[in-house]
């Protein structure tokens, strides 16, 4: 299929919770459409959707990998995106350029942390799903728990329209459904059709075309969910899920009529070609060669080469139109995030999380530090939830991380990709602060000349998870509207360190008075005036530490539950009354992260190991009085003020 004539296109995720089978699902699907001559094997480190050593090595994705096929006359941009909760950050990247979904669950798991959080994230982003529930084979396989599961948790428009035979033995397959089945399915397709319905009512035959149909609109419009179940790594049931794949997902919009609209949504970095930007194109029409404005950067970007991924090779297209995936070379500064072109088609997009935790790259050797900076810096451009920051004074380098297993696999990158032997710290809890009370921040930055900014601020608490919220009181009469933007996009880095040393969210700051000079004004005394003023306005509102907060569920045998609440108790959390969970109880609660960092092993202590459990982000919270970390300030303070003001105009070295 050219580029020329894109046709048929559907772009598609395949999501799950870590080890409920979805990159043995991507295989199969490769397969099965003969893009691939055989399917690889994840416990072999032959799948072909994981293209980092890495992920061969360790058997699970750690970023997420597009690979085009065609299938029917539809060409599948396929994205199987990673299950583990420590790479998340990859999953809410591709979900906002997806136009279907494939959920993979467990027939013994089914319904886990991370599948609550992409389920939301879908519903969210108005996402066609079809439902594979996988490993039909493994003792404690339970299809209709799960499906009974997903009607009372997700909705009740989940609709099961096949079924397993010989379940949680080794040779478990799916079949067709039987006459309850059929009735049920044909029952609840009906009810979306009033035309259907009324013939349904009246006992008349409706044939299978009639009911595919209805399926197809409703899945379509999210009205109805299909459950396909079967055995991926025995290639059951995956022929069948490629199928309606094609049959009842939506086509991506592919008119290219109107001006350019796309967004970058993965970077990776190619030995010969260097970093490569994949992008989602909304509207429009792009080719080689062309420029098109980074709005998100304020800049325009020159495509030097647009490629198309087939299974893991780039193979030069030099064009991409509407509703498709393409690889752009010649943008070294794009990050992921970026909307190229008009923004107007470009959906929200949906956090699945935030990184919780810090830790501080120590390289092997002392001489390699400046090369560490530069590899984590390039790292971080890739995976901006990593939040690279480098703190010379100090010689620290910071970063944001979702869990400890994502650091073994930074350890493991950077020796395979960069040759460098480094290792990291302990994780630590990543606190914030917010104001405790209404103050004032004010500078008055007029010497040494030139320069000229006077500010006075607002700052007041704002509501929990409200972020910054900045306005301005002032005219342009008094701060010209150039330093008025400099202002603005300075308020973000003033907050990044408040007076306990973490960052400040969940406030207001406005704007009440100032005044710039029509000869000694520049746009960056703006910035440092700002910086001054909102710190000191901190130390008169004081600040309040906020801690981040984790809901768990934990399904457990009655005799230890006791003993799971009183430890729950001790870890300063909170539950709610124990609920009965098929033949176990359910106590489900919040807990402080820092004092259950290393819970799975205090309750697999607690348990035998015989409890299931999960945790998912739940906000912050203020610490209690004398719990939480505050930390001295990194750099040089704004409230050491001459020598924050040298530092800023260049005439001492260190860093700010």
């Amino acid at each position: 299929m050219s580029p020329e004539d894109p046709s048929r296109i559907r772009n598609l995720g395949i999501l799950a919770h870590v080890d409920a089978g979805k990159t043995t699902v991507t295989e199969n699907l490769l397969f099965q459409s003969g893009a691939i001559r055989m399917a690889g094997s994840v416990d072999k480190g032959t799948s072909l959707s994981d293209t980092l050593d890495v992920e061969r090595r360790r058997g699970i994705s750690v970023r997420a990998s597009a690979m085009s096929f065609e299938w029917e006359g539809v060409r599948i941009n396929l994205i199987d995106t990673p299950g583990h909760v420590d790479f998340s950050a990859e999953v809410e990247r591709s979900l906002r350029v997806l136009d279907c979904a494939v959920l993979v669950l467990s027939a013994v798991e089914g319904i886990q942390a991370q599948t609550e959080s992409i389920w939301a994230a879908l519903e969210a982003l108005n996402v066609p799903v079809i439902v594979f529930v996988n490993k039909l084979d493994r003792i404690g396989a339970d299809t209709a728990r799960v499906v009974d599961d997903l009607k009372r948790r997700f909705s009740r428009d989940v609709i099961l329209v096949n079924q397993p035979e010989k379940e949680g033995e080794s040779d478990a397959r799916m079949t067709d459904l039987d006459a309850d089945g059929q009735a049920v399915l044909a029952e609840t397709v009906a009810a979306k059709d009033d035309a259907l319905l009324e013939r349904f009512l009246n006992e008349e035959p409706i044939s299978k075309a009639e009911i595919e149909k209805v399926i197809a609109a409703c899945t379509a419009r999210r009205e109805l969910f299909p459950i396909l179940c079967g055995v991926a790594k025995n290639m059951i049931g995956t022929e069948e899920l490629l199928g309606k794949i094609v049959a009842w997902f939506p086509d991506a919009n592919v008119d290219d009529s109107r001006p350019p609209s796309g967004v970058v949504f993965k970077l990776d970095h190619d030995p010969k070609l260097g970093r490569i930007a994949g992008v989602r194109l909304f509207a429009g029409r792009l080719q080689n060669r062309d420029i098109i404005r980074n709005v998100t950067a304020d800049r325009d970007e020159k495509i030097t080469q647009i490629k198309k991924s087939y299974l893991n090779r780039y193979e030069d297209t030099g064009a991409l139109s509407a509703g498709d995936i393409g690889f752009f070379c010649g943008m070294p500064e794009a990050k992921i995030g970026d909307i190229l072109g008009d923004p107007g088609p470009i959906p929200g997009s949906c956090e699945l999380g935030e990184p919780l935790l810090s830790v501080q790259a120590i390289p092997e050797h002392e001489a390699d530090h400046a090369l560490l900076a530069g590899a984590l810096q390039q790292l971080s451009s890739e995976d901006p939830h990593l939040n690279f920051t480098w703190f010379e004074d100090e010689r620290e380098l910071q970063l944001k991380i979702m869990g400890p297993v994502q650091a073994e696999i930074l350890t493991e990158m950077l020796d395979a990709r960069f040759g460098i032997k480094a290792r990291f710290s302990d994780p630590a809890v990543i606190y914030k602060e917010t104001p405790a009370s209404v103050g004032f921040g004010i500078e008055r930055y007029t010497m040494p000349k030139p320069c000229w900014a006077i500010v006075k601020y607002r700052i007041e608490p704002g509501e929990p998870g409200s972020g910054v919220v900045y306005s301005s009181q002032v005219g342009v009469n008094d701060i010209k509207a150039r330093y008025q933007k400099e202002i603005e996009r300075s308020i973000e880095g003033a907050f990044r360190q408040g007076i306990k040393g973490w960052e400040v969210t969940d406030l207001k700051i406005t704007l009440v008075e100032g005044s710039d000079h029509v000869l000694h004004s520049r746009a960056g005394n703006f910035k440092l005036a700002t910086n001054i003023a909102v710190l000191k306005g901190l130390t008169e509102t004081g600040s309040i530490l906020l801690e981040p907060i984790l809901a768990f569920k934990i399904t457990v045998a009655e005799t230890y539950v006791g003993r799971i609440t009183s430890d729950i108790i001790n870890a300063r959390g909170t539950f709610d009354p124990v609920e009965a969970d098929g033949g176990a109880l359910s106590v489900t609660g919040r807990l402080p992260l820092a004092t259950s960092m290393d819970y799975s092993i205090r309750l697999n202590s607690l348990t035998g190991g015989t409890a299931k459990f999960s945790f998912k982000y739940d906000g912050y919270e203020p610490c209690p009085p004398g719990e939480g970390v505050v930390r001295p300030y990194k750099g040089i303070s704004p409230l050491d003020r001459a020598k924050y003001i040298l530092a800023m105009r260049g005439a001492v070295t260190e860093a700010v």
